[in-house]
């Protein structure tokens, strides 16, 4: 399953049920929503720190959040300008970042003017971009990034549309659906499969581990790999987003 569509698109454009700390909660101290009264350079202040936690406070584990792209000229300055403008919810900034013909999905409804248009209908794209800032990046073959950083890796012949990343470290593994289930083991930002159906809105996902271990996580501690993720392409010195989609 080696960088799935990564190709095509770069062409184109802890208590035991507590859950445990992940670069989403850096994202939400770090870069609050700004409000009216704050200034623009601390809005990008607080993005820039962000960045730096990726790599500043490496976690453990095999996909743990890395920052691969700091040799990419232009790439830091692209990355915070994005993360301030989605601490703003500027829907306009994040726009203007984007290509004319920005990809969206697998539908065909695409183009700056419709990622305009979701960005400003709930605010559910910018909760999205807001996760998938603090998990890393990754450079591409092609020269352009790739965020979140564990999208760009090679996972063999892991089935993705079962598969869940374990968002965090010291994640418990527990017996049952409970806050006081007992404890089979803890894990540390890894690949688990899904053992059943993914089972929207319950807080609980019965997983099944590496080592065949099988157990429940904490709904929030798991994302798809198949979830959202955002491609940039640097076109004559300027940095814009080419896609931003989730599926496969």
């Amino acid at each position: 399953m080696r960088y799935w569509l990564l190709a095509g698109m770069v062409v184109l454009g802890a208590c035991k049920a507590e859950r445990a700390p992940s670069p989403d909660d850096a994202m939400t101290d770090a870069a609050p929503p700004a409000t009216a009264t704050a200034s623009g350079a601390v809005a990008r202040s607080a993005a820039d720190t962000t960045l730096d936690r990726i790599i500043a406070q490496r976690q453990p584990g095999k996909y743990a959040p890395r920052d691969e792209c700091g040799g990419l000229p232009g790439a830091r300055a692209f990355r915070v300008a994005l993360a301030d403008a989605v601490a703003r919810r500027d829907a306009d900034a994040v726009a203007a970042m984007a290509l004319e013909d920005v990809r969206l999905g697998f539908g065909g409804e695409d183009g700056r003017a419709r990622l305009l248009q979701r960005l400003k209908a709930d605010g559910k794209l910018f909760d999205q971009l807001a996760k998938i800032l603090p998990l890393g990046c990754a450079a591409t073959d092609g020269g352009g990034l790739m965020l979140p950083w564990f999208f760009a890796q090679d996972f063999g012949d892991t089935d993705a549309t079962r598969a869940m990343l374990v968002t965090g470290m010291g994640v418990p593994v527990l017996a049952t659906p409970s806050a006081t289930g007992e404890e089979k083991a803890r894990i540390d930002w890894d690949v688990v499969e899904l053992a059943g159906g993914l089972e929207p809105g319950k807080p609980f996902q019965r997983v099944r581990l590496p080592d065949k271990t099988v157990g429940y996580v904490v709904t929030d501690n798991l994302r798809s790999l198949l979830d959202y993720r955002l491609l940039a392409i640097n076109q004559n010195g300027v940095w814009k987003i080419s896609a931003l989609l989730a599926g496969d």
